[in-house]
């Protein structure tokens, strides 16, 4: 004799009821799936899509941003301000000569007074004419200065005062040969087209050569920088 079978019978109520839940569950992990947490605020649920973030654009920024200047670098401390006068051999030479000069018109002018000599009178004249002479040209020459305040040279010579500024490209400043060596030479244009020449008796060169190539260095990267802007 078969067994008989003591399952309940489910009604089609409780039946449909179960189908709308699992239905209702379903798509509630379905728009879950898609609200899931992004990674930089916590971690993502499982079995959630990683969100992709949209890059961000840089903001545009003008072309013509300012320039930043880097100073020009030297082994040794540029002085901000020197001063140099002339220490010329021949100079010195000539006012030993004059001293001497002067030295004998007091002599033979003594000894022609004692003795009325004519080679005393001649002494006395010879004198001083070679007194004259050697105090008008150290009168003519002028002793030479020279003083630097920043990039900007004032040079004073016979009265005459000629500035140049260094750092600026527009200025003709040209150095020759090597500082160490007699024949080293500064030349620089003036404002009415002379040119003028210093050397190792009117400046202490070494030092002199290393101020110029500091500021003609800024002078030459200012002048490229304008180029630069005016090519734009």
């Amino acid at each position: 004799m078969d067994e008989m079978d003591n399952t309940p019978v489910q009604s089609p109520e409780v039946l449909a009821a179960e189908a709308a839940r699992t239905a209702a569950q379903r798509r509630l992990a379905a728009e879950r799936a898609q609200f899931s947490t992004p990674a930089w605020i916590g971690p993502a649920r499982e079995g959630a899509a990683e969100p992709v973030i949209p890059a961000q654009l840089l903001p545009d920024h003008d072309d013509d941003e300012p320039e930043i200047v880097v100073p020009v670098v030297s082994e040794h401390p540029i002085p901000d301000t020197a001063h140099w006068a002339e220490r010329a051999k021949p100079r010195m030479l000539a006012g030993g000569v004059l001293l001497a000069s002067l030295a004998g018109v007091l002599g033979f002018l003594a000894l022609t007074i004692i003795t009325q000599a004519i080679g005393a009178i001649a002494g006395l004249a010879a004198c001083a004419i070679i007194a004259v002479i050697f105090r008008g040209a150290l009168m003519g020459e002028g002793v030479t200065t020279v003083d630097l305040k920043g990039p900007v040279l004032r040079v004073r010579r016979g009265g005459v005062l000629d500035v140049v500024n260094l750092s600026d490209a527009m200025h003709r400043v040209e150095l020759v040969g090597s500082p160490d060596q007699p024949t080293w030479r500064l030349l620089m244009e003036t404002v009415d087209g002379r040119v003028l020449e210093l050397g190792p008796h009117q400046v202490d060169a070494p030092e002199m050569h290393r101020i110029v190539t500091y500021y003609r260095a800024i002078a030459e990267r200012e002048k490229r920088a304008r180029e630069e802007r005016f090519n734009r």
